[in-house]
């Protein structure tokens, strides 16, 4: 068993001290070894960082949501400026870096086109030309990435044991990516629920993570806005163009862009009233000041009320604010697209709320745990989330929600599809020993969420996500096409990553 420390003081070249004060930042997920490697020599700007000293991990917006890969904050183009700078960077070389990043993301897209087009290919599940899914090869996959993860294990630094640290987020992410790329594979419909209830969860940390980030920043400029919608959405309208999928098709992403654009109008209104109207006083992140209860209060208020009015139909006659506002707009697009759009995002239009209510709370209750509260306080959230988990499995399994392909369940997720997250939370964070510990590799593989999720369809599967991608075209060399395939889909996954992220710096380096 192989256990590293993580060295704070070696990432940001200066002393961290506990959070527990509230006086200093938690340490940022390091670059990984992999994106070192395959990184041209010189281009400094070209891997994705996570080790900013400058950035503060409990408000990053970015470091809990579906889409990672760098925050968007001015210090970054700040510090990429001055690294230029002090570099004496040319125009000529930062034009050379420009054209090497297109023409690489460029090829990128080739290979997305080719796989999905052009590649052999067999029929799903993988592994078996017999039976219409593979529950025995999704359970050694996710055996066999645990087993892997528990050689390497990665110990934070003391202090930083804090309740849903970025580490820790990222963390789950990966497993939930492994999960639902594994499930997509094998085609194994018995996880069909829980695997619905990780996508939930991508929406949960979505309306988490802004809500921790809006409350403690009060950047609701439209840079923001802005920056947040390209790195959801650039690499995913490029594949959508190249491969002629729709862009509907890549529903995490237009989970993540929905919940986005809701919080920002929500939260904004609230602060727009604060300022205006209330006079609450303005958050500040240097100062570690968040807005007041009453503005989270009200924000959470309008984000309730925006998506009860988007997706409800009281009097259920066509005439709700969906139906004569949204949907004529997108049957202009396609009636696949409206219908698609519709499905996907009214099982989970109430995900991202429970997150967002939780971040109105997170800062004094992750100072607090788990030793600041009493024992009796923690036994009774304890019991107050088993018994939400319960009632989660019991109504999934129930005769009307559990047949026909999950397509009944689908009515019922909206309401009980985050029910399982406190249960996961306070089991991942029930001692300070286990909040210091992080799983490595599915850490790394949350650092790279949307990018596992793109490129899967296009390289690990193909032809719409109805076959899967062969390099050796025989069904019958499942497993050795599975390895080989796998092992080009993490290549190109890392090289997108850190392609898309050096387009990023240089567009917002152009428009500054």
């Amino acid at each position: 068993l192989t256990v590293r420390h993580r060295s704070s003081t070696h990432r940001s070249g200066s002393r961290v001290t506990s959070l527990r004060d509230g006086s200093s930042y938690a340490p940022r997920t390091s670059i990984s070894l992999v994106n070192k490697t395959l990184s041209i020599s010189g281009a400094s700007m070209r891997t994705s960082s996570y080790a900013e000293p400058h950035l503060d991990t409990k408000v990053s917006s970015v470091a809990f949501s579906f889409y990672d890969g760098g925050d968007s904050d001015e210090e970054e183009e700040d510090n990429a400026a001055a690294m230029d700078a002090g570099t004496g960077r040319t125009n000529g070389e930062r034009t050379c870096e420009t054209a090497r990043a297109a023409l690489e993301f460029a090829f990128l897209l080739c290979i997305c086109t080719v796989g999905e087009h052009r590649m052999p290919s067999g029929f799903l599940p993988a592994g078996t030309t017999l039976a219409p899914e593979n529950p025995d090869l999704w359970c050694f996959i996710m055996v066999l990435i645990f087993l892997v993860s528990l050689l390497n294990i990665e110990v934070l630094d003391e202090g930083t044991e804090v309740f849903l640290s970025r580490a820790q987020a990222n963390e789950w992410k990966g497993w939930m990516q492994v999960a639902f790329v594994a499930y997509h594979y094998t085609n194994n419909n018995d996880v069909y629920v829980p695997i619905r209830w990780c996508v939930s969860a991508y929406v949960w940390l979505t309306g988490f993570g802004n809500g921790v980030y809006f409350w403690s920043s009060a950047d609701f400029s439209f840079k923001r806005f802005a920056q947040q919608l390209w790195r959801m959405n650039f690499l995913c309208l490029f594949l959508s163009l190249s491969t002629g999928t729709p862009w509907i098709e890549y529903y995490f992403v237009a989970l993540a862009t929905v919940h986005f654009i809701l919080i920002w109008v929500s939260l904004g209104i609230a602060r727009v009233f604060g300022h205006f109207v209330a006079g609450w006083d303005q958050p500040e992140k240097k100062e570690h000041r968040e807005a007041c209860y009453a503005e989270k209060a009200l924000g959470c208020a309008i984000m309730i009320g925006l998506c009860c009015l988007i997706w409800l139909d009281p009097h259920n006659d066509g005439e709700g604010v969906y139906d004569v506002f949204f949907r004529p707009c997108l049957i202009n697009i396609s009636e696949y697209f409206e219908w698609y759009f519709w499905m996907r995002t009214k099982m989970d239009y109430l995900s991202s709320i429970p997150g967002l209510c939780f971040a109105a709370v997170y800062t004094p209750f992750r100072d607090a745990w788990p030793f600041g509260i009493s024992r009796l306080a923690r036994w009774g959230i304890g019991l107050i989330s088993l018994s939400l988990l319960v009632v989660a499995i019991w109504v999934s399994q129930l005769p009307q929600y559990c047949c026909n392909g999950g397509a009944d369940y689908r009515a019922v997720n909206p309401y009980i599809g985050t029910l399982w997250i406190p249960s996961y939370l306070l089991l991942r964070n029930a001692f300070p020993w286990l909040s210091r510990r992080i799983m490595k590799p599915i850490e790394w593989i949350g650092m790279h969420s949307l990018e596992f999720y793109l490129l899967q369809f296009h390289i690990f599967l193909t032809s719409a996500s109805h076959r899967i991608l062969y390099l050796i075209p025989k069904e019958d060399w499942g497993y050795t096409n599975m390895c080989l395939v796998g092992c080009v889909y993490f290549v190109v996954v890392i090289k997108a990553l850190e392609v898309t992220n050096v387009l990023r710096n240089i567009a917002w380096r152009t428009s500054r």
